[in-house]
């Protein structure tokens, strides 16, 4: 691990960072319904948007987690319960959640399908988990100056292998086409960027947004055991 929480902070204090903290909070937002009174967990470094969140809905019910190799959080006070955890552990009950975000988690921990393990575990039927990842064909994962450039990143097929016995994506979107630098001409033209390169090449964002549903599985009374997903009950 070769980033801690301090340096993601640091990064979003940036005038580039800033940039990235606010398209992120509208991408979420963008693909959020009516979340009034849900219970919301945020599962990785997700307290910078889990608190623009509660700025917009006061009466939900927050917790971030965040993963130990973290090295701990950066003493921020928010109004909403933060706690420092295991990275595969997480102190909530079966089916008690009805949102899992997560950012900057799946790109860093050395067993991601045990992370999505948790959170199908954690989500109540019908629930959802939001996903945010470097996507591998952009630029964000080539440089080293910002979060995304750390661990490793995702295609489409790879995200999609990794949910699929637990989670159906039901909808994706790649966003950040503009370049990660450090520059008055990208902090300038960033939005033009931005629009072009969601026109021309939509493929090519440095991180994508990933919606994704939880499964629930039939089971036999002589054993249970996951089915291929053309069989599964969603619900």
């Amino acid at each position: 691990m070769d980033i801690t929480a301090s340096d993601i902070y640091s990064f979003y204090q940036s005038a580039l960072g800033s940039i990235v903290k606010r398209i992120i909070r509208q991408r979420i937002v963008s693909v959020l319904g009516d979340i009034s009174n849900q219970s919301i967990c945020g599962y990785g470094y997700t307290s910078p948007y889990l608190s623009y969140l509660k700025k917009r809905h006061a009466d939900l019910n927050i917790t971030s987690l965040i993963p130990d190799f973290f090295d701990g959080s950066i003493g921020e006070k928010y109004n909403f319960d933060e706690k420092n955890i295991h990275e595969y552990f997480l102190p909530l009950d079966p089916s008690s959640v009805d949102l899992v975000i997560t950012t900057h988690l799946l790109e860093f921990v050395e067993k991601p399908l045990s992370s999505i393990e948790e959170i199908w575990r954690i989500l109540k039927p019908n629930g959802y988990f939001i996903a945010l990842v470097p996507r591998r064909s952009g630029l964000w994962a080539r440089y080293d100056n910002n979060p995304f450039g750390y661990g490793r990143s995702y295609s489409t097929a790879q995200f999609k292998s990794l949910i699929k016995d637990y989670l159906i994506l039901d909808q994706k979107k790649s966003f950040l086409h503009f370049p990660p630098w450090h520059h008055y001409a990208n902090y300038k033209f960033h939005q033009t960027i931005e629009t072009a390169g969601s026109r021309i090449f939509p493929y090519m964002g440095g991180v994508m947004i990933c919606v994704c549903k939880k499964i629930v599985y039939a089971t036999n009374k002589s054993k249970s055991k996951k089915i291929p997903i053309k069989n599964i009950v969603v619900t």
